[in-house]
């Protein structure tokens, strides 16, 4: 089976073969779309850093997605309300079968969370938030293609969330792509 490696820029890739879908859940879901429609593969896997809500994986850990969902914050926050909210989505659970990492609850952020009340608001059911999860698993679903996400934890959400990820993240990915390699060769 064809697996095809996206991540959101080309550093998370760094010298894998994939293909980049952009920063954020609608650049992703778009650039997805397309990128299915014109090469098909038959599974996808999202690699990338993401941040830890409190309580979540520490830093340098590398985690798979079980789900993963989106949030308004406005709406966490009680400054607003989405009618109808997408549901969770469920990740293909067979494309990661042969790594042992912990998998995790994804939340997808329209924006790196640097409160830590809103950190904590969104952290109920959730353990890490990354900014294209949704997006690209929502292309995946829609064009029924098996999906799954491995991340790298760069940084905390919260106050020092950017700090840590400028710190961490060149580490945080190089974690993700050794975790990923054994199945890149098996594939």
């Amino acid at each position: 089976m064809t697996l095809l490696l996206v991540s959101s820029v080309a550093d998370e890739l760094g010298g894998l073969k994939g293909e980049v879908v952009g920063i954020g859940a609608i650049s992703a879901a778009a650039r997805m779309a397309a990128i299915l429609a014109n090469q098909r593969p038959e599974k996808v896997l999202l690699i990338g850093t993401a941040s830890a809500y409190p309580g979540g994986p520490g830093l340098g850990e590398v985690v798979t997605a079980r789900r993963v969902g989106t949030s308004a914050s406005v709406a966490v926050m009680g400054l607003g309300y989405v009618p109808r909210p997408p549901s969770p989505l469920v990740c293909d659970p067979f494309i990661l079968h042969n790594l042992n990492l912990e998998s995790v609850d994804v939340l997808t952020a329209s924006a790196v969370t640097t409160d830590s009340v809103l950190a904590g608001r969104l952290s109920d059911g959730w353990q890490i938030e990354q900014m294209e999860a949704f997006g690209v698993a929502l292309a995946c679903a829609q064009a029924d293609v098996p999906f799954a996400a491995i991340f790298g934890i760069a940084s905390n959400a919260g106050p020092e969330a950017h700090v840590q990820w400028l710190s961490h993240r060149t580490e945080a990915q190089e974690a993700a792509r050794l975790a990923v390699a054994p199945m890149l060769i098996s594939d």
